[in-house]
């Protein structure tokens, strides 16, 4: 499942954001058996077919669970179903375990199954799992336990398709529009661990034990979860005091050094599986807008020039305090994956403003009437660039590349929004209304990199999807086809690795850096060693307890 985040995941992003701001936590306090979660990004779109950033996702995966899951070595494994394939690699036939059942007491049955997957069929389906529909030819219901799954064509990276995302209850969620089901967010129905007890927009998530769960061989030890929106410089002050036990602030060099000087937490630390990216707006200008007046990124030569133009190595020794904790980014997929080219036949795009102002003056943008800012056919170089400010990192980069763009004659405005505002401006208009001209988030990769549906895929550039740079590339959407249709992994990695260059050429979306996760952890939680790249805390809910001293 692909996943936005507001830090960089690995990122990445997702990947990051954190403390306490005061909000409440609704009365979970007195609780002592409740894990306390500091972070902020918090949308309350608790419907695992329409969130879009990590954090709603980490709500749906407990509230919800899916056919399929991984391991920690990042082999899919069953979780609701077992699974068979047709001998043709088409069709996935999967069969219900026995019992399952809805936190409301209802049984989960084969057409609760179908109906959450066809969901992304509708007609006005608009949020960003759009490219299941593509990719899932059919789906037939055969009893009450077994669905079949058809897919469009035999791919290695079908069974991921279906891997992570929650099933729903249809009697619950069945709606007559668009409205009426994203009206059952802050409603959600699903068979796993845990309910939604009380939400409240930018302040706080409580889930509480399902005390219907249906499977009696998984006990959870916890009383639930309290999610309170923090901000990202309150966060270890939050920890120390014990007012919350985990929180995954970003990955820098005086965050490391806090966790570790604290005697009541501990820090988790690993190398993610993701990346921070920049995202250009190609399309023609749109006077229409109010942030997207110039269709100067429409020119491949413009986004070169403002990368050269970015010194990321400063970025980074600012930002995090340590090349340990990060690097410069230069392909679409973490160091982690199998899919990672070498990085020899990768551009790092080093700092070089005489570079810059060299592709500039090839693209036809020069300073005509001396006043600091190039112009081309009437046109001023004048960039707005949405900044989120639910963590700090966004705002860094960009406050150096006001200084660093202004020296090669680039007026950047930047524009300050919280995450989920930066989110819903870049993905929810249809291609061409998007209202940016840059925007920066995280990106978290699947355990199987295949790029599809994701943030470098033009087919998930329409309203609601990850793609919002407006470009489309016919050679790197044939890439992206054969790298999913290719079942030898060395052959796939050929693949990647000619797009992953490709994108490295074009510079649509920008990678910037890929970083290291790390996590706040109180002593007092035990069972989350094993949080890794391919296991985030979700995955470990049954193993954790908290010490109630």
């Amino acid at each position: 499942m692909k996943k936005l985040a507001s830090t960089a995941m690995t990122a990445v992003l997702a990947l990051s954001l954190v403390g306490c701001g005061g909000s409440s936590s609704a009365g979970t306090s007195e609780n002592k058996n409740i894990l306390r979660f500091g972070l902020s990004g918090l949308t309350g779109t608790y419907n695992p077919f329409i969130s879009s950033t990590v954090y709603d996702n980490w709500v749906c995966q407990l509230i919800f669970e899916p056919l399929v899951t991984n391991d920690k070595d990042g082999n899919f494994v069953p979780y609701l179903a077992d699974w068979t394939v047709s001998d043709d690699e088409k069709t996935y036939t999967f069969t219900l375990k026995d019992g399952i059942k809805f936190s409301d007491g209802n049984a989960m049955t084969a057409d609760d199954v179908a109906y959450s997957f066809n969901l992304t069929k509708e007609d006005d389906y608009a949020g960003p799992r759009g490219d299941l529909a593509a990719a899932i030819d059919k789906i037939d219901v055969i009893d009450d336990k077994t669905v079949a799954f058809t897919f469009t064509e035999a791919s290695p990276v079908n069974i991921s398709k279906i891997a992570g995302y929650g099933i729903l209850e249809k009697s619950h969620y069945e709606h007559d529009n668009w409205d009426a089901l994203t009206a059952l967010n802050t409603d959600p129905v699903g068979s796993g661990p845990l309910v939604l007890d009380s939400y409240a927009a930018n302040q706080y998530t409580n889930l509480k034990k399902n005390e219907n769960y249906w499977d009696s061989s998984k006990k959870l030890q916890i009383d639930g979860v309290s999610m309170t929106n923090v901000t990202e410089d309150t966060i270890l002050s939050a920890l120390q005091s014990g007012e919350i036990d985990l929180c995954q602030p970003a990955a820098k060099k005086e965050n490391v050094d806090g966790i570790n000087g604290m005697d009541n937490a501990h820090l988790i630390s690993y190398i993610g599986n993701g990346y921070t990216y920049m995202q250009f707006n190609c399309t023609p200008a749109n006077p229409d807008t109010q942030y997207h007046h110039t269709g100067a990124l429409q020119d491949q030569k413009v986004r070169q020039a403002l990368m050269y133009a970015l010194d990321r190595k400063t970025f980074i020794k600012n930002e995090y305090g340590s090349d340990e904790l990060a690097s410069v980014g230069m392909a679409p997929f973490s160091p982690i994956s199998w899919a990672f080219p070498d990085s020899s036949e990768l551009n790092a795009y080093d700092y070089d403003l005489d570079k810059a102002k060299s592709l500039l003056d090839e693209a036809g943008w020069t300073d005509t009437d001396g006043d600091g800012i190039r112009d081309k056919d009437g046109d001023k170089l004048e960039l707005n660039w949405l900044v989120y400010t639910d963590s700090t990192w966004p705002g860094t980069l960009a406050s150096m590349a006001i200084d660093s763009w202004g020296q090669i004659g680039v007026k950047l405005n930047v524009v300050q929004m919280d995450f989920a505002t930066v989110a819903s401006t870049v993905q929810d208009p249809e291609p061409g209304a998007k209202d940016f001209d840059i925007y920066t988030m995280g990106w978290q990769v699947d355990i199987d990199p295949d790029p599809t549906g994701g943030i470098f895929d033009a087919d998930a550039g329409g309203a609601g999807g990850y793609d919002s740079s407006g470009l489309y590339d016919e050679r790197s959407q044939e890439l992206l086809h054969e790298g999913v249709t290719e079942f030898d992994q060395t052959k796939r990695a050929d693949i990647y690795k000619e797009w992953a260059v490709r994108q490295n050429d074009l510079l649509a979306t920008a990678v910037v850096a890929y970083r290291n996760e790390i996590w706040g952890v109180a002593n007092r939680v035990k069972g989350l060693d094993d949080l890794s790249a391919y296991m985030d805390f979700t995955k470990l809910i049954f193993d954790v307890s908290l010490d109630q001293a």
